[in-house]
């Protein structure tokens, strides 16, 4: 009979997390049959079922849930041995990270130079994505990390609060728009780029014009940071987006800095991990995202607790 091992766990661990054979070998990038091969060794070796296999989804019989907290604080221990006692250049494997286009165009391509030189055998792959797409993400086991707006409060996510960016509007010189202080009233009168529809940053584009009695005559909708920069300086409307990704087209007056009153609210940001224990890579490479983080003057960073 094989003895107990590690990978025997993961298979279980996953699976139970997921939902399914298929969902826990697609996150572990193994063939299906060695992950069912694992469960069986498992359950040959404790002489239980751990599964009830009698409908489409794997659910846990009464032993598998007992089970699976022990199955986490296993891989949980074993990460932590591997991290703390091994050497960096040991650490392998694939971390997924989520992002929305504000990290995308700020401080990830510091984070991808950081674990490239720090952990030469952490594979860093990332997906730049809306909030709302990468929380589906996370709770289908496609990502193992996500950097996106919040707050959110699903039970089967683990978040910290990040920090927040400050927001503002954002247009071309030639848009006819008034010296100092703008309204709601003001910007309406022009057509406005935000969000999409169900996004925080379109809420707060909302909420704002609600706050002056303003209804946008026009309100365009794009999800992609640069893009909508793109289209401010195109004079196609007024976009909203944090000043400091567009300091240099400010700068260089392609774009104009308006004054908004009231402020703009900003946009929260949190971490996003499904809740469970966290492999090696992913605990390393949290870890470098938030020193990333901590030194970067495009974000009012909240204190951030430590695992």
């Amino acid at each position: 009979m094989p003895d107990l091992n590690l990978k025997q766990f993961e298979a279980f661990y996953w699976i139970a997390r997921l939902g399914s054979f298929h969902a826990a070998a697609r996150h572990l990038r193994v063939a299906q049959p060695s992950v069912s091969a694992r469960v069986r060794e498992l359950e040959r070796h404790l002489g239980i079922a751990l599964f009830d296999r009698s409908g489409r989804n794997a659910r846990l019989t009464p032993q598998g849930r007992e089970l699976i907290a022990y199955a986490g604080q296993i891989l949980s221990l074993a990460g932590e041995v591997e991290q703390r006692i091994g050497s960096r250049g040991a650490l392998v494997g694939r971390v997924r990270i989520g992002v929305t286009s504000v990290p995308a165009v700020t401080w990830l391509p510091k984070l991808l130079r950081r674990v490239a030189k720090a952990y030469p055998g952490v594979d860093l792959e990332f997906t730049v994505d809306s909030s709302e797409n990468m929380r589906l993400q996370l709770l289908h086991g496609e990502l193992d990390i996500a950097f996106l707006a919040g707050p959110l409060s699903d039970p089967s996510l683990t978040t910290e609060s990040l920090g927040a960016v400050a927001m503002a509007w954002l247009c071309s010189p030639g848009l006819a728009l008034p010296e100092g202080p703008l309204t709601p009233a003001d910007i309406a009168e022009v057509p406005i780029i935000t969000d999409v529809r169900g996004s925080f940053l379109h809420q707060i584009a909302l909420d704002w014009f609600n706050r002056g009695n303003a209804v946008p005559r026009r309100h365009h909708a794009c999800s992609s940071l640069p893009t909508r920069l793109l289209l401010a300086r195109e004079g196609i409307g007024v976009a909203i987006a944090p000043a400091p990704v567009a300091a240099r087209e400010i700068a260089e007056g392609s774009l104009r800095l308006l004054v908004a009153e009231p402020d703009l609210p900003a946009l929260n940001y949190v971490i996003a991990v499904a809740g469970g224990a966290l492999a090696p890579p992913v605990r390393v490479v949290l870890d470098l995202a938030r020193e990333t983080l901590a030194a970067e003057p495009k974000f009012e960073i909240a204190a951030l607790p430590r695992n």
